[in-house]
C-alpha cells in the first residue's frame, strides 16, 4: 500500500504533500497543516470507530443491567483491561516498532511470531480470568470471558500490525465489524428482553472474531513468505523492548482501577457502577486521545535522530490539535453534566445524580489529557522510563488520597483523589520533558 505521509518521500508532508513538479499555492504553514489533517484522519475515524463502539456497548448496559450486574460488568472490565496492558506491552508495541522497520515480509513473519507468543501468554491469562470469576461467584462468566478475551487479543493483534505499516485505513472495516457489530447485536439482546452479562460478553466475542478474520485477510497474513523467528528469540526481543511499557502501562491502568476496587470492598459493586457510569462520559473523548497517541510516537521516533528537541518539535502540532475539542468538551461536562446524564442514560435512569463526580472526572481528564501527549513523546524517543515515573507518580498519589477521601466522602473522594493524581501527574510530566530536552541540547561552543 502507498504510504503516501512517510517523511522524505516525495509526497510527504516535508514536501509540503504535493508530487514533486507540482505547483504549490499559498503559504508553508496551510501546506504543514495540512500534511498534519491527512497524517490524523485515518487513525482518527479508526479509533473513533472502536471508541464510539466501546461507549456504545457501556451505556446501552448501563440501562439494561441492574447497577449491581452493571458494577460486575465494570470490575470485569477492569480486570481484562490489566490483561489487555500485558498482551499489549510485550507482543502489540514491539510488534508495533519492530515490523515498521522489518519491511513487508519481515513484518509478516514477526506477525506470526507474536501470534505464537499470543498464545503462550493466553495460559496464564485464562487462569486469572478464571480465578477472578470463581472469585466474584460468578462461574457462569468464565467461558464467555475467555472466549471474548482471547479473540479481543487476537484481533489487537492484526490490528496493530496494520497500524505498524501505516494502514489505518485497511484496519477500518474489521474495527466496524467488531466494535459497531457488537453494540447492534447487545441492542438486539436488549430489545428482545434476552439481555444478560453473559450473553453480552457472547456478543462481543462473535463480533471480535469476526473482526478478527477481516483484519487477517488485509493484513495479507496467508500469503507465504519469511519463516516467523523462534519463539525464544522473539520472546527476549520483545521482553526487552516492551518490559518498561508494561511497568508503565499497569502503573497507568492500576491508577484507575484502584478506585473500583476500593469502592467496591466498600459499599459494593452498586457503588461501582455509579463510577463506571460517570467515567463512561469522558470516556467520549477516547477517540481523540488514543487516535493521537497512536501517531505522536511514530512522528517523534522519525524525528528522533534529529535530536530530542527536534522530536519534540516533530510531535506538538498533533498534541496541540486536539486541544480546542478537549477544552470545549470538557467545560460543557463541567458546567452542564445534567443534561448530559440525562441524554445519554435516560430521564429514569438511578444514574442522573453524578454531577458531582463528572465535574471532578472533568477536571482530572483535562489535566490527562496534557500528560498523555507528553508520554506518548517520551515513547517515541526511547524515554519509557520517563513515562514509567510519571505514572508510578499518579499510582502513589491515588493510592496515598484514596481511601482517606474515599472513606469520608464516598463515590466523590475517590474522583477526588484522581484530580489530584492528574495533577501530580502534569506536573512531573512537564519536568521530566524539559529535564529530556535540556540535556540533549548541544553544549555551546567554547
Amino acid at each position: 500500500m502507498r504510504r503516501s505521509w512517510i517523511p522524505g518521500s516525495p509526497a510527504s508532508p516535508r514536501n509540503g504533500g504535493w508530487p514533486p513538479g507540482t505547483p504549490r499555492a499559498g503559504p508553508a504553514r496551510f501546506r504543514k497543516a495540512g500534511g498534519h489533517a491527512a497524517r490524523l484522519a485515518w487513525p482518527l475515524i479508526d479509533q473513533g470507530i472502536a471508541s464510539i463502539g466501546t461507549f456504545g456497548l457501556t451505556i446501552l448496559l448501563a440501562r439494561a443491567l441492574p447497577p449491581a450486574e452493571y458494577g460486575v460488568f465494570a470490575l470485569l472490565l477492569g480486570g481484562l483491561m490489566i490483561l489487555h496492558m500485558v498482551t499489549s506491552s510485550l507482543v502489540f508495541y514491539p510488534l508495533s516498532v519492530r515490523a515498521a522497520a522489518a519491511g513487508p515480509e519481515g513484518g509478516a513473519a514477526l506477525m506470526r511470531a507474536s501470534l505464537d507468543l499470543l498464545g503462550l501468554l493466553f495460559l496464564p491469562a485464562g487462569a486469572a480470568i478464571a480465578l477472578a470469576a470463581l472469585a466474584a461467584g460468578r462461574a457462569d462468566l468464565i467461558l464467555p470471558a475467555l472466549a471474548y478475551f482471547l479473540l479481543w487479543q487476537t484481533q489487537e493483534a492484526f490490528r496493530r500490525y496494520l497500524f505498524a505499516e501505516l494502514r489505518f485505513a485497511a484496519a477500518i472495516p474489521g474495527d466496524a465489524v467488531s466494535y459497531l457489530g457488537q453494540v447492534a447485536l447487545v441492542l438486539w439482546l436488549a430489545r428482545d428482553g434476552h439481555l444478560t452479562l453473559g450473553g453480552a460478553l457472547c456478543a462481543m466475542a462473535l463480533t471480535s472474531g469476526l473482526g478478527a478474520l477481516l483484519q487477517a485477510g488485509r493484513a495479507g497474513l496467508g500469503r507465504g513468505g519469511r519463516a516467523a523467528p523462534r519463539l525464544p528469540a522473539i520472546l527476549g526481543d520483545f521482553w526487552r523492548l516492551g518490559g518498561w511499557s508494561l511497568a508503565n502501562n499497569l502503573l497507568g491502568t492500576l491508577r484507575g482501577q484502584v478506585l473500583f476496587w476500593l469502592l467496591a470492598v466498600l459499599s459494593g459493586a452498586a457503588l461501582t457502577a455509579q463510577l463506571q457510569a460517570s467515567q463512561n462520559l469522558v470516556n467520549l473523548m477516547n477517540p481523540l486521545v488514543i487516535g493521537l497517541c497512536n501517531i505522536i510516537p511514530q512522528t517523534a521516533a522519525r524525528a528522533h535522530a534529529r535530536g530530542k528537541a527536534e522530536a519534540w518539535r516533530a510531535a506538538r502540532p498533533f498534541a496541540l490539535s486536539g486541544v480546542p475539542v478537549a477544552l470545549l468538551f470538557f467545560s460543557v461536562l463541567f458546567a452542564a453534566p445534567e443534561p448530559v446524564l440525562r441524554l445519554v442514560y435516560g430521564s429514569a435512569s438511578p444514574y442522573l445524580g453524578l454531577a458531582g463526580p463528572v465535574r471532578l472526572l472533568a477536571l482530572a481528564a483535562v489535566a490527562a489529557y496534557a500528560t498523555d501527549m507528553v508520554c506518548s513523546y517520551f515513547h517515541g524517543v526511547e524515554a519509557a522510563r520517563h513515562a514509567l515515573v510519571v505514572n508510578a507518580a499518579g499510582t502513589v498519589a491515588v493510592l496515598a488520597a484514596a481511601v482517606p477521601l474515599t472513606l469520608r466522602f464516598g463515590l466523590g473522594g475517590a474522583c477526588a483523589a484522581m484530580v489530584l493524581a492528574s495533577l501530580v501527574r502534569l506536573l512531573i510530566s512537564q519536568l521530566l520533558l524539559r529535564r529530556l530536552i535540556a540535556a540533549d541540547a548541544p553544549l555551546p561552543a567554547a
